[in-house]
């Protein structure tokens, strides 16, 4: 049922552990192929809010390095079990669940996995990334808590 799946991982361990875990699982239980996707947290140059108004994101730079060991540390986790995986960057030009969004397109993806930050404030009005995935995905979407 589910061969091709979408691991979404970002700069919080213990979020991407969990997704990660899941997607073994899931992956295991049918044989699929894998692909991590991550989205890097990068510098946007000032005055693109998403509204008026709306509370600014924090600038959290992250580099290119961090970005792929990230992606290869969770390749491997896959590799070592013998499943087929692959990883996949992109930079956060515009939003970061558009960008999942299209890696999981281009990938042909039965389902993706997507960690859940929890409730906070500015998900609530403004949607989360997890939010986002599961209204505009074209697949299943497992949100993992």
């Amino acid at each position: 049922m589910f061969e091709r799946l979408v691991a979404t991982v970002d700069g919080d361990r213990n979020r991407a552990e969990r997704v990660i875990q899941a997607a073994l699982e899931i992956a295991n239980r049918h044989g699929g192929d894998v692909l991590v996707a991550h989205v890097r947290e990068v510098e946007r140059p000032g005055g693109q809010l998403a509204r008026a108004g709306a509370i600014p994101p924090s600038l959290h730079l992250e580099s290119e390095e961090d970005a792929a060991r990230l992606v290869s540390e969770a390749v491997q986790s896959f590799r070592d079990q013998g499943l087929h995986a692959e990883g996949a960057i992109g930079a956060a030009v515009g939003s970061t669940a558009k960008e999942l969004l299209q890696m999981a397109r281009e990938f042909n993806a039965d389902l993706i996995l997507v960690g859940d930050r929890g409730s906070h404030v500015t998900d609530l009005l403004l949607g989360g990334v997890a939010h986002r995935i599961v209204h505009q995905a074209d697949c299943s979407v497992l949100v993992v808590r």
